[in-house]
């Protein structure tokens, strides 16, 4: 019994330094936020309260007049509710714990462990923007990349086997946001037929549920998704929508079904990339690639989506294996992401249409290279490197199947 008391107390006193910096995060990173006294400005968490008090009151939050509306599908909405049932500085809190909670757990799969998991969580809730900024606006991309993360990254696991299928996880995200589907994609045709399968029915199990529940609100947001509304808004040319149609749309100042068909081509070489890095047994980078393909075609990702450069970073620093045209580049994208400098520029009232050619290219360049990034992975599959690779793994796969 003391020894659990020891270990608990132990893993309490290592989480307790990102905690902290997470409600810092969390009540300074947004202009007008405060930290004492405690009123953060987490105005994505205000909408998720906001549609979770409609859902307790039976009202529909579609068509809401707000000034940010709730564009998510109806099955989340189920999942606000809770954070709509406490005071707001509850919800705060729990709000950014439960991420914290998140992030270390990301990071104990990615292999950290004892101090230099609680500094590493510590460093990026500071120095990191996609994730300071979720944790700031309240948003849900720390819980989607943690999601997949613990569902397919292989690494150390809490418990010696899995309580639920692999790919159910992902099903969830899916069914909270469109995106994370690009994972379930990538786990199928890699070979994990189960997962994706898996991932779909859960994905199908949730949307029920919002089916059920939320019959209404189901009808009109699938019904919209349907017929060609996807609730984009006007703000797909702002400098930090860092998607492939951002791009496209400043560059040519309307987004045209050319930015659309790019956006798909995208997805191919993407999923692309991640298939053939999953062959060369490369599998953690894989998971990395089909999560940056799902931003980098999605027609808005806020930079602060981009919390997959997280493990995606880690894994380049850890990895030797790795050709240096992928892991060099890699780096650099991931530290120009982190620390996304792009957003120094002027913004706002379109005039990221009107940039000189210079602020074009700095807003642009992340995604130029992310998607270069996609390509070098398709290109090395095919060099001598890629072909080692995928022998060595069949290899392995041979040895595995010969009795002992």
């Amino acid at each position: 019994m003391k020894t659990v008391v020891r270990r608990v107390g132990y893993v309490l006193l290592l989480a307790l330094p990102p905690l902290l910096a997470a409600l810092w995060a969390g009540a300074t990173t947004i202009p007008g936020g405060s930290f004492e006294p405690w009123a953060p400005a987490m105005i994505d968490l205000d909408v998720y309260r906001r549609t979770g008090d409609l859902v307790l009151h039976g009202q529909d939050f579609y068509n809401v007049e707000a000034w940010l509306p709730w564009i998510y599908p109806p099955f989340p909405a189920l999942l606000a509710v809770p954070f709509a049932a406490v005071p707001v500085a509850v919800a705060q809190v729990a709000w950014l714990a439960l991420n914290t909670a998140c992030l270390l757990a990301m990071l104990y799969r990615l292999g950290l462990v004892g101090w230099r998991l609680s500094l590493a969580a510590t460093a990026i809730i500071w120095l990191v923007e996609p994730v300071r900024e979720t944790l700031g606006f309240g948003q849900v991309a720390v819980f989607l990349v943690t999601a997949a993360v613990l569902d397919s990254m292989p690494g150390p696991t809490v418990f010696r086997r899995r309580l639920l299928p692999e790919g159910w996880l992902t099903g969830v995200a899916t069914a909270v946001k469109l995106t994370p589907a690009v994972v379930a994609v990538y786990n199928f045709f890699s070979g994990k037929q189960r997962a994706g399968v898996v991932s779909f029915l859960s994905f199908l199990a949730c949307t029920a549920i919002g089916f059920v529940v939320l019959w209404g609100p189901s009808l009109t947001y699938w019904g919209r998704l349907l017929s060609g509304d996807s609730g984009l808004n006007t703000g797909i040319v702002f400098k930090t929508n860092q998607s492939v149609l951002g791009v496209w749309t400043r560059q040519l100042g309307e987004a045209s079904r050319g930015g659309l068909i790019l956006a798909a081509l995208v997805v191919l070489l993407g999923v692309a990339a991640a298939v053939l890095m999953h062959r060369a047994g490369e599998v953690p980078l894989a998971l990395c690639l089909a999560g940056l393909t799902s931003l980098l075609a999605s027609p808005i990702s806020w930079s602060h989506h981009y919390v997959w450069i997280v493990p995606f970073g880690i894994e380049l620093l850890r990895n030797r294996r790795l050709p240096a045209y992928i892991t060099v580049p890699g780096l650099l994208y991931s530290v120009w992401t982190a620390f996304a400098p792009f957003k120094l520029l002027p913004g706002d009232n379109n005039v990221e249409l009107s940039y000189p050619p210079l602020h074009m290219l700095i807003d642009n360049i992340g995604v130029y290279v992310g998607v270069g990034i996609l390509a070098a992975c398709v290109v090395a599959a095919f060099t001598p490197w890629g072909r080692d690779r995928r022998r060595a793994q069949a290899q392995l796969r041979v040895a595995d199947t010969v009795p002992v």
